[in-house]
């Protein structure tokens, strides 16, 4: 009798075990699909950064390279940052790091026009959760340039300037 008591606890024992083994697995299982991979041309990222952008320091830029020595007005701000308004020189550019926040809400935007001309303006997104333009950024560094006919995103990953955003007539 004291056999079969032993052998009936060592059964529990093992059941539960079990369970617990079966439950660790399938946790760590949930845990691996559930992690975002990026596919991209010939690469798959799975770094800690791609996976989770909130662990890179990211750095915007706004670069005037407008012709003919003009200024560019800049005002650029996020909802709980306004980074102040600029006139930065033919040349120049202003530039800001930032982290981004775990619910993937981080927006950057800024308004720029042509030394002092109201009538050439724009308005436009530079930085958002998004990973095609991640990649662009080469995941640290996104360069905008604003050019004499509009805004363009430096796309790091092909190394060309893409044209995003016009010039606005008017206010």
């Amino acid at each position: 009798m004291a056999r079969k008591t032993e052998s009936s606890a060592f059964s529990v024992l093992s059941a539960s075990r079990m369970i617990r083994i079966t439950y660790l697995m399938a946790l760590a299982l949930i845990f691996a699909f559930s992690l975002p991979t990026h596919i991209s041309a010939s690469r798959i990222y799975t770094t800690k950064e791609h996976i989770f952008p909130e662990f890179i320091k990211w750095h915007i830029y706004v670069v005037n390279g407008l012709s003919n020595n003009q200024d560019l007005f800049t005002h650029c701000k996020s909802t709980e940052n306004d980074l102040g308004i600029h006139n930065i020189p033919s040349g120049s550019n202003i530039t800001w790091s930032f982290r981004t926040d775990f619910a993937h809400s981080t927006l950057f935007w800024c308004y720029v026009r042509k030394d002092y001309d109201a009538s050439s303006s724009s308005t436009f997104d530079v930085f958002w959760y998004y990973h095609p333009l991640f990649e662009k950024c080469n995941w640290k560094n996104c360069i905008w340039v604003a050019k004499d006919d509009g805004i363009y995103l430096k796309d790091l990953s092909k190394n060309v300037d893409e044209l995003i955003h016009g010039w606005y007539s008017g206010m």
